[in-house]
This record gives C-alpha cells, sequence and structure tokens, in this order.
C-alpha cells in the first residue's frame, strides 16, 4: 500500500491499538473467577434479577437475550473501536458452585500508562459477606501484576457497602462526579 492509499484507508499515523491484557482465572478463599464467556449468560440472569442491585446502578434486571448479547460483546475483551480493553470476571462460590455477581475493569491508556475503571456486582442475597472485597482485591491485585495501578470507580453516595468496598481497595473520594455518582480514585498519579 502507497502513502497515500495508506492515507485515504484513514491508516496513516494511527498508533496500533495497545495489546490489552485478557482476563485469566482467579481464585480467593472462598470465591473463583472466572473470565467472563456469552455461555454464562444463562446462569448470570438469575443472578442478576433481584430489582435492589439496580437501586444505585441505575437500569433493569437484563433479560436473557440481553445478556447473551452484552455478554458476547465483552468476551471480545475490547472495544471494537479498539480504544479499550475488557476484563471481566464472574464471581462463583467455590463450595456452592453458583455465581454470586461479577467484577469488571475497563482499561484505557494516559500519557503511557494503563488506568482502569473497576466495577463490583455480588447479589443481594450474598452481599455483607465481603465478597464484593474479596473478588475486587482479586482483580486489582492482579491488575496490579500488570501494572494497572491508577484505578477509578464510580459510586453513588448513598451506596454506603460499595464506598466500604472502594476504601478497601485504598481508593479515596474525589471531587468529580458522573451521573451523580462520585468518582472514587487511587493516588498513584505522579
Amino acid at each position: 500500500m502507497t502513502s497515500s492509499e495508506t492515507a485515504r484507508n484513514g491508516t496513516a499515523n494511527r498508533s496500533p491499538a495497545p495489546d490489552w491484557p485478557r482476563a485469566v482465572p482467579l481464585s480467593t478463599q472462598r470465591l473463583r473467577l472466572e473470565p467472563l464467556t456469552p455461555d454464562h449468560a444463562e446462569e448470570m440472569v438469575e443472578t442478576l434479577s433481584a430489582t435492589e442491585l439496580y437501586e444505585f446502578i441505575g437500569g433493569t434486571p437484563p433479560t436473557l437475550p440481553e445478556l447473551q448479547r452484552l455478554y458476547s460483546l465483552q468476551a471480545a475483551g475490547r472495544a471494537p473501536s479498539g480504544d479499550a480493553g475488557w476484563l471481566n470476571w464472574i464471581v462463583r462460590d467455590k463450595v456452592k458452585t453458583n455465581t454470586v455477581g461479577y467484577v469488571q475493569a475497563t482499561l484505557t491508556t494516559d500519557e503511557g500508562r494503563y488506568q482502569a475503571d473497576i466495577a463490583w456486582v455480588i447479589a443481594p442475597d450474598r452481599q455483607r459477606q465481603g465478597l464484593a472485597t474479596e473478588a475486587a482485591v482479586a482483580m486489582v491485585e492482579w491488575l496490579g501484576e500488570r501494572a494497572v495501578t491508577d484505578l477509578r470507580a464510580a459510586i453513588h453516595p448513598g451506596n454506603v457497602a460499595s464506598n466500604r468496598v472502594a476504601e478497601r481497595l485504598g481508593l479515596h473520594p474525589s471531587d468529580d462526579f458522573d451521573d451523580g455518582e462520585i468518582i472514587w480514585r487511587t493516588d498513584d498519579r505522579t
């Protein structure tokens, strides 16, 4: 391809998309974190069916076809544009083997460094047992091993449980808001 053909095709001066890390299985004392696949949709539709899960994050429980479409997209591991890496894990109880929620990180780059927007969701019947913290810590430690230490989480100010998880992860509330949620951050920016 000549340089004029490259320019016409829109590939001139475009830096290649980062080689985003891929989710791998993780394990904690009580949990297994499985990289998300579309096959998880069927069991997760039940896990995510409680309407109280959406009190702070908005929305409604997903239908099976909605979750199948979403998981097919997320399992690709990167945004279609290539400008973000998607890491998603289903959280499973090791003993009962049922799904209890998920953790996720959306990776972007800023000044050559990875940064991650992280989130966690645990089914209401399994909350107040430390599972969100346990799963999120495993994810954050794994991210740290890949030099992803600039973390952010958008949390509704009234979501006391998620605020506590963020504190346990070493995040601090900032003065930034997004759609009514406080942006929590690590103090790792230099």
